[in-house]
């Protein structure tokens, strides 16, 4: 697996993003050692029902891989949300979240990465790369070929959740951590209806992407101690021009998942928020 996905195309934005986000992952590592498309028809599989109502669900992306998701129905007809985890957890981190948005009627599409929870295989993993890798720089060639694929990915669970809901519903997006930058890169192809940016972690240039977005609503969330993503969190948040847009700030240096889990009325807060931005 290691050396097949050494062959892929590593250029030096991705270099550059893999720069960033390496303070979020070196842990989990060290811990270890020791374009717009048309809908399209989709291969899904329900499997159970989980305790957060999550119904598993599976499609094939571009290349014949298995990407896994939870997706969390509410009306038949309404509205939807894409849920992008960061590069440190899985679809998990959204249980709750999920289940308050279909509470509310609005149908949730929670996706694993390629490589990360149920989209995990012998040749796309995470974990077996924290395994295999013999010191920092690998590691970092070897999750940034794992996430060249996610841009694609991300597009053919837009699709498939588009295909759920019918074509004349907004969909919106959340999105945590180095997943902010899928979440751009999306709605450079596709119109999406509002944006929740859980603690970003972006470079200069994917900033500059951002700003070139047509104003949308935006809900931004950040800890006031972690200086990066709390920097871009202000830098995008004063950028933005839509009126509905907000700014969420906590004390500390939890990040995304962790915010979620221990702000208890956070993921109401950005439930009530979403489901007023598709009215």
């Amino acid at each position: 697996m290691v050396s097949k996905m050494n062959q892929l195309f590593f250029n030096k934005r991705l270099f550059n993003r893999l720069i960033i986000i390496t303070s979020l992952l070196i842990v989990p590592f060290l811990s270890a050692q020791e374009s717009s498309s048309p809908i399209q028809n989709f291969s899904s599989t329900a499997v159970i029902k989980s305790s957060t109502a999550a119904t598993k669900i599976t499609f094939t992306a571009d290349d014949d891989a298995l990407l896994a998701a939870d997706y969390y129905s509410g009306d038949p007809l309404g509205a939807g949300v894409l849920l992008l985890h960061d590069c440190a957890h899985s679809s998990k981190s959204y249980s709750v979240l999920g289940e308050l948005l279909a509470k509310k009627g609005i149908n949730a599409l929670a996706i694993d990465f390629r490589g990360y929870g149920a989209s995990e295989s012998d040749e796309f993993s995470h974990q077996i790369i924290k395994q295999q890798v013999k010191n920092i720089v690998a590691y970092q060639s070897e999750v940034a070929a794992l996430m060249s694929y996610w841009e694609k990915d991300v597009l053919k669970a837009y699709n498939y959740l588009r295909s759920k809901i019918g074509d004349e519903q907004p969909i919106s997006i959340v999105a945590s951590g180095c997943a902010v930058n899928e979440a751009v890169l999306l709605a450079e192809k596709i119109r999406v209806n509002s944006f929740v940016i859980l603690s970003p972690i972006m470079d200069y240039m994917e900033k500059e992407h951002y700003k070139n977005l047509i104003d949308i609503p935006a809900y931004f969330v950040s800890s006031a101690h972690h200086a990066d993503s709390f920097s871009t969190t202000q830098e995008l948040f004063f950028w933005n021009g839509d009126s509905r847009s907000s700014m969420q700030v906590f004390k500390g240096v939890s990040q995304g998942h962790s915010l979620l889990l221990r702000n208890k009325f956070l993921a109401e807060n950005l439930a009530s928020w979403l489901s007023e931005t598709m009215k």
